[in-house]
């Protein structure tokens, strides 16, 4: 049997081993994100709290703290931004693969039915 007259097809579904791991890593920093997330809010409240019992101690003090909330603010924003990043990457990634099968399913198709009819 000779394999000239047989197509070869290949599985358009699966996911290159590269791009599996850039997933699974941005979906493995998502959750650290939405942690520190979280941990920032906390530290932020109990801040807060610190700030209302000290405003009539020591306005020195109160600066401080006003700036760590500032920063911890500004971190929030940079780690809420890369969590959309990697939501975007994935949603990218799946119309990726759902194109690609798309065209091989199509190629395939093709394919056959050029071999059928010759």
């Amino acid at each position: 049997m000779s394999c000239a007259g047989q197509l070869r097809t290949s599985d358009s579904t699966t996911v290159s081993t590269p791009a599996l791991k850039r997933i699974l890593v941005a979906a493995e920093q998502k959750k650290v994100l939405e942690q520190q997330v979280v941990i920032l809010n906390q530290r932020i409240s109990g801040l807060e709290l610190t700030i209302n019992d000290l405003a009539e101690k020591d306005t020195a003090t109160v600066g401080s703290y006003e700036r760590q909330i500032a920063l911890m603010k500004d971190q929030r924003i940079i780690f809420e931004n890369q969590i959309k990043t990697f939501e975007k990457m994935v949603i990218k990634e799946r119309r990726k693969r759902f194109w690609t099968s798309v065209a091989g399913t199509l190629t395939t198709g093709i394919g056959v039915y050029l071999y059928l009819t010759k």
